[in-house]
């Protein structure tokens, strides 16, 4: 065999070689993804199983719209009827509120944190809800309950605002927000965070009036002006894996 056909004899050899060195790593590669994913699965679903119980609802928002006041939570609703004029009256406050239900099922505390416009009432005074907080754990199949409010005081001209908003079609830009974040002691553990929001548009412009707003009232069904606001009863979870919180080492999200 002369020297050009050993040479490309040689040359066959070589590419075969490399390709089967290649297809040797891609299925070594697949094995340990595969291997990787399962322990994965694994570690999800063990803290999964040993995350705490626990969960959080809204009840249905405060209606009709509660006037602010200078003195402690709101306790007013504003009048049946009542007509707001711009420029005069685009300073008037108006109250969105909704009492959120936090609840633990486990058999051990856990420890919250609340974030944004969640409060309670102390002495009939709106305050910052404490965090963080010890919840309690369940008594037996009694869950322990904690209720918060997700509320802000909107103007009149806010409000209006969310209304001009959605008829363009944009989203409202004014609404009251709060995160919650659950977690018992754990460092090799999950956290739970819930956003909440509550906004909506519960003033219109006078049907015959210009320049004045009115609250949405009942419709011809019977269906109440609460269906101008929007909020999630069952806000979505967001759960954190973590392999040690103390060093701040996640696992990853869930695939």
């Amino acid at each position: 065999m002369n020297e050009e056909a050993w040479t490309a004899v040689s040359a066959i050899a070589t590419a075969a070689a490399f390709l089967v060195v290649s297809w040797q790593a891609i299925l070594t590669r697949k094995a340990l993804d595969l291997s990787q994913g399962v322990a994965l699965d694994a570690a999800w679903a063990r803290l999964d199983n040993g995350a705490p119980q626990v969960s959080v609802h809204l009840e249905d928002p405060k209606w009709p719209l509660w006037a602010h006041s200078q003195h402690g939570m709101p306790c007013n609703e504003w009048p049946r009827g009542h007509q707001w004029h711009f420029p005069r009256d685009e300073w008037q406050s108006l109250v969105l509120q909704a009492v959120v239900v936090v609840e633990n099922r486990s058999s051990r505390q856990i420890k919250g944190r609340f974030e944004g416009d969640l409060i309670v009432e102390q002495d009939a005074r709106p305050v910052a809800a404490p965090s963080p907080v010890l919840i309690p754990a369940a008594d037996g199949d009694t869950p322990h309950v904690m209720r918060v409010y997700l509320q802000k005081t909107l103007t009149a001209k806010e409000l209006s605002e969310n209304h001009l908003a959605d008829e363009a079609g944009q989203d409202l830009p004014h609404r009251a927000v709060g995160t919650i974040t659950l977690h018992d002691d754990r460092d090799n553990g999950v956290v739970d965070t819930w956003t909440i929001s509550l906004t909506g548009c519960p003033l219109r412009p006078h049907e015959n009036l210009g320049n004045v707003w009115v609250e949405v009232g009942d419709n011809l069904t019977g269906d109440p002006g609460r269906r101008s606001l929007t909020y999630e009863r069952l806000p979505n979870r967001k759960r954190t894996y973590w392999v040690s919180r103390e060093r701040g080492v996640p696992l990853g999200p869930h695939g």
